[in-house]
């Protein structure tokens, strides 16, 4: 007998359900054989590669491969799903690819919708309409086509042929990349809730999907090894979804002071970690940020340099008796509300707030 002949099925979406694409393909990802995990897309957010982030990493983790082409400066993808692709890098080098196809004409885009699980035996594929995005797997009325197939089948060497063809066309992610994307304004935010002037008087799709993902940095946060942690932390100052609250350990005798508690000077250390996922200071880049104590308003420069540290002076601090937490939240861009951790709650804060520290003896800091 022959080979058999790849089975076909239509997928419907619709932002009721029953079953929305995510789902679909988070069984396929949990479905025991599986070897690599392809996605090229027109669009990729956070919100949509979220939603299925627990079970790419279960693959790698168990050596499996994950590889992806996203299209940028489209103003839809977004930083965030970007860097998630560094973050695996950083986790699972030998088995991920991240690449991106950026449009050549102003009237032409990268525009494709593959979803490819290989298996041992078979290898399925989902075309369709959607893309790697919330509404693409949940909020949008979608149609696709899942069609599995042998080994070796006519359809699978058609969709390698199809995979070949955009990876060769596709530039490796990096961090400089998606610096200069973020730059020249090319990429969208998570916070946008892609609806337009003439949508404003209709009503929001209530929230269908209990497992929508948290904002990248809290994953990184989960992390187990502390260095990885920061390596991450300090490259992610693109993101679009940001930690609201910082909390940074100043120490004893930083540079500024006279060495004795009434005179500790007003200088403290920002960790790189903080500089960039925080701040959002890329390195070797500098932005004027606006610090709001009780007693007074200070304008100072944040700059990014190589190495794991920067300087910023806030004369408020100047008589504060050391150790101390300053917590920072965010009051808008580049705006930030400060205050003092009263003595009596520094040592609880410093242990529930902050987790973080760059090395062995350096100040402690914590986000959230």
């Amino acid at each position: 007998m022959g080979k058999s002949v790849p089975t076909v099925s239509i997928f419907e979406q619709t932002p009721l359900g029953p079953k929305h694409l995510y789902q679909r393909v988070v069984e396929l990802l949990s479905t025991p054989g599986l070897k690599r995990f392809r996605a090229a897309v027109a669009y990729a957010r956070w919100d949509g590669i979220g939603l299925i982030a627990p079970q790419i990493e279960k693959l790698l983790g168990n050596g499996g491969e994950f590889q992806s082409i996203y299209g940028v400066a489209n103003g839809i993808t977004t930083p965030d799903s970007l860097l998630y692709g560094l973050y695996l890098q950083e986790l699972y080098s030998t088995h991920t690819y991240a690449g991106t196809i950026e449009d050549k004409y102003s009237n032409s885009i990268f525009h494709p919708k593959f979803f490819e699980f290989k298996f041992k035996k078979t290898t399925i594929v989902i075309l369709g309409s959607a893309n790697l995005t919330g509404g693409g797997f949940v909020r949008n009325t979608e149609l696709g086509v899942e069609v599995c197939a042998e080994r070796g089948d006519p359809f699978e060497k058609q969709a390698e042929a199809a995979w070949k063809s955009m990876r060769e066309g596709s530039e490796e992610l990096t961090l400089k990349l998606v610096r200069k994307l973020q730059k020249q304004l090319e990429l969208a935010s998570e916070l946008d809730k892609g609806e337009t002037r003439s949508d404003k008087n209709k009503p929001r799709l209530a929230a269908i999907v209990k497992a929508s993902p948290k904002p990248l940095f809290k994953k990184v946060l989960a992390l187990k090894e502390p260095a990885v942690r920061s390596k991450i932390f300090s490259k992610m100052d693109a993101l679009s979804v940001r930690p609201k609250t910082l909390y940074l350990q100043i120490l004893k005798y930083e540079t500024g002071g006279q060495g004795n508690s009434k005179s500790q000077g007003y200088q403290i250390q920002l960790p790189v970690g903080t500089l960039a996922t925080f701040f959002g200071v890329g390195q070797n880049e500098s932005k004027e940020a606006t610090f709001r104590f009780p007693t007074d308003v200070v304008k100072v420069h944040l700059t990014h340099f190589q190495n794991n540290t920067h300087r910023l002076r806030l004369r408020p601090l100047q008589n504060i008796a050391r150790p101390a937490i300053v917590i920072f939240r965010r009051a808008g861009s580049n705006k930030y509300s400060c205050s003092i951790v009263p003595p009596k709650d520094y040592l609880r804060i410093l242990a529930q707030k902050c987790k973080e520290q760059t090395r062995t003896g350096a100040r402690k800091w914590g986000m959230e």
